[in-house]
């Protein structure tokens, strides 16, 4: 079981990277923040690539980049580097006939290539300091990498260093989204199963519970969505409601509870923590900020569930 608090999910693929903040509460996750940047792998390719033409170019006095094939074959083989740089000091890129019948044999070390790719270095660094600046507030407990470019060592350094006082998760980050979905569809298996309309059946082996109807919070005239349809369960959300001594709760748009909030006023934030048990039943406390007072509500299944 996840440790409670805030992850941060970092996810660097061959065209585009992600920065996502995650808030872990008692086993459910919820997004708090995202952003996509198009940085990725790919830009690490061109800098080496632009490396050997240089290189070739200055040796054989030609324009390599300027012939398609022999330009492909240069950004093959700068991918080809890059991956071995993520485990090797040094890697060696050759390429026979690669212009008019000459080869390129040139040693690329891995500090020459940090050198070149530093501006995409910056680039990463930029996009996951911005998300740490807007949510300095928060404590990270936990930082997770994801994708093959964060098998780089220096991509790693950069994001260690940013999150000096957080565990990092980096191990295999080009497997980890796999090894993540075999983890959950393994703890989906255990999951009981019920049966009639609130079951999820699938190859007839595993049965999820879900929600048999849309579950709405009404202060007033304002409603807030607590849980969709078919969401599968147990489920567990926090939210905070509008000013209002009367709360109601319905499914489908039909009351099946109301509670009162002694004492909200203006300076009170009424704080709602839902609950959907894997029975349909749900168990949802209410509690005034300022005054603290809780009420707690108890809806039995629905017959049929």
């Amino acid at each position: 079981m996840p440790v409670d608090g805030h992850t941060v999910v970092v996810r660097i693929g061959g065209s585009s990277m992600d920065v996502t903040v995650i808030k872990v509460l008692t086993g459910m996750y919820s997004v708090v923040d995202h952003t996509e940047e198009k940085i990725g792998g790919s830009l690490f390719d061109r800098s080496i690539g632009k490396f050997l033409c240089e290189d070739f170019n200055r040796k054989n006095r030609c324009k390599v980049e300027e012939n398609p094939r022999s330009y492909s074959k240069v950004l093959k083989a700068s991918k080809s580097a890059k991956h071995n740089l993520s485990t090797l000091n040094t890697a060696e890129c050759n390429i026979e006939s690669l212009f008019d019948g000459m080869d390129l044999i040139s040693n690329l070390s891995r500090p020459r290539f940090e050198t070149l790719i530093q501006n995409d270095l910056n680039k990463i660094k930029e996009t996951v300091q911005n998300m740490v600046t807007k949510h300095s507030a928060i404590s990270i407990n936990r930082v997770v990498l994801t994708g093959g470019t964060c098998k780089v060592p220096k991509v790693q350094s950069i994001i260690s260093q940013l999150f000096p006082e957080s565990a990092i998760v980096n191990q295999a980050p080009d497997e980890i989204n796999s090894l993540g979905a075999a983890s959950h569809a393994g703890m989906l298996s255990k999951f009981p199963s019920l049966h009639g309309k609130t079951e999820l059946e699938t190859n007839g082996t595993v049965g999820i519970p879900l929600t048999p109807s849309n579950i709405n919070v009404r202060v007033g005239d304002t409603i807030t969505q607590a849980v969709a349809k078919n969401t599968p369960l147990p489920y567990k959300t926090d939210i905070e409601l509008p000013e209002g001594n009367v709360i109601v709760i319905e499914a489908d748009g039909k009351c099946i509870a109301k509670a009162e909030v002694a004492g909200s006023d203006d300076k009170s934030k009424v704080l709602l923590h839902f609950e959907i048990l894997e029975d349909c039943s749900i168990e949802a406390i209410i509690k005034d900020s300022f005054t603290n007072e809780r009420t707690s509500v108890h809806i039995a299944a629905p017959k049929g569930a």
